[in-house]
């Protein structure tokens, strides 16, 4: 069974005002529960959703033939189970219509209808790898997808890249997608499930805090520095240019992140997450950065833990299937990288926004438009005979 309503469950919604559409797999509910469930607890306001006419979803089947009823399973997934939602959870008066667009079969639509639209991207991840190479392909894949960047060979483990590679140039360059969830199925050899929302970036407000993290070409961490502001030290755009300036030189001259290594290799881009104080203290992984002594944003946790908050050693081999996440030991690394013990006698919770840069914007941006060309060409042949 491909779909069931029992697997998607009920979670207290966060809502986002310039929310957009989301990256969710496509695996059958029985592997992707908590993923699309969590995933979906992200919506619009009200207000935002009694405005959606259109719900495009993007896929690029597998099988040959359509695999559940009449429908190919990679769109069936993903349509069913937002649409649960969107009857049970969000509780919204209007039926969108429902778009379905397989880019296997067809040639990409060069306009959509994104003013009163959300637009669904189904992708899985890596297939039947083992743990450890899985976990390092995919947090590659996830940056570069983030970046707008997939020249790199680890992309490959994306369950289809083609819809990365239309999406960007579907939707303006101001939007940006956000990694909020991550899992994978159970055994040896898993498949990997990703998640992330994409987001209007129209207008930030002023952040507690910030944190500018420098990448290389082959999507490495090479430099991540961040501060806090207070009624004394504002914040200003004229501090985080400095911070972005202080990050790049670092990452060029002492790559503190990879110890001093791969200076030969530039830099690509640079992520500038701004991260507000949540007065919850219900965790979320995925979505909260955490802060006692010392600070882990969102995307480590998404990078090194497990649902159920243990962290992935050299030793780990297969991935629990259990999903409330524990934060002793996230405390415990918090006092060890803080070099004090209870610092602080309780954690805060950051929310965040974040802002990629490219670089080199305008040699990717190049090869996207290439990309496009070449297959919109070999469609119209393929349609053509």
């Amino acid at each position: 069974m491909w779909f069931d309503i029992n697997d998607i469950k009920y979670f207290n919604p966060i809502i986002i005002d310039d929310l957009r559409g989301y990256i969710l797999p496509h695996a059958g509910t029985k592997h992707t529960s908590n993923i699309i469930s969590h995933s979906l607890r992200f919506r619009p306001s009200i207000k935002n959703l009694n405005n959606i006419k259109y719900i495009y979803i993007f896929y690029y089947p597998v099988s040959k033939n359509p695999n559940v009823k009449d429908k190919y399973h990679e769109y069936f997934v993903v349509k069913e189970s937002f649409h649960y939602v969107w009857n049970n959870f969000w509780n919204i008066n209007t039926s969108p219509q429902y778009i379905s667009i397989n880019l296997r079969d067809n040639i990409p639509p060069k306009k959509i209808n994104i003013k009163n639209s959300i637009i669904i991207i189904s992708a899985d991840f890596s297939h039947h790898l083992d743990l450890h190479n899985a976990i390092n392909l995919e947090n590659c894949a996830a940056h570069s997808i983030l970046h707008r960047y997939l020249n790199l060979s680890c992309c490959n483990v994306i369950d289809n890249k083609i819809l990365f590679q239309i999406l960007y140039n579907l939707i303006p360059k101001k939007w940006i997608l956000q990694w909020i969830g991550r899992t994978r199925s159970n055994g040896i050899r898993g498949v990997g499930y990703l998640s992330f929302i994409i987001r209007d970036n129209n207008k930030i407000p002023k952040p507690d805090g910030i944190f500018v993290t420098a990448y290389d070409k082959n999507m490495k961490q090479r430099e991540c520095l961040g501060e806090w502001y207070t009624k004394e030290y504002k914040f200003t755009n004229k501090k985080v240019k400095t911070k972005i300036k202080d990050v790049l030189k670092k990452g060029k001259t002492t790559s503190r992140l990879t110890n001093g290594k791969f200076l030969n290799i530039p830099l690509h881009s640079y992520t500038i997450t701004y991260l507000y104080k949540d007065n919850s203290k219900e965790f979320i992984r995925g979505w909260h950065g955490i802060k006692y002594g010392a600070f882990y944003l969102s995307d480590v946790f998404l990078e090194n833990t497990f649902d159920n908050g243990t962290w992935i050693t050299s030793t780990s081999i297969f991935w629990p299937q259990e999903y409330n996440f524990n934060i002793e030991e996230t405390l415990d690394k918090l006092n060890i990288k803080s070099n004090t013990i209870n610092l602080h006698n309780d954690y805060i919770l950051y929310t965040s926004r974040v802002v990629h840069k490219n670089i080199k914007q305008s040699i990717n941006t190049n090869r996207n438009r290439l990309f496009i060309r070449k297959l919109e060409y070999r469609n119209t042949r393929k349609n053509k005979f």
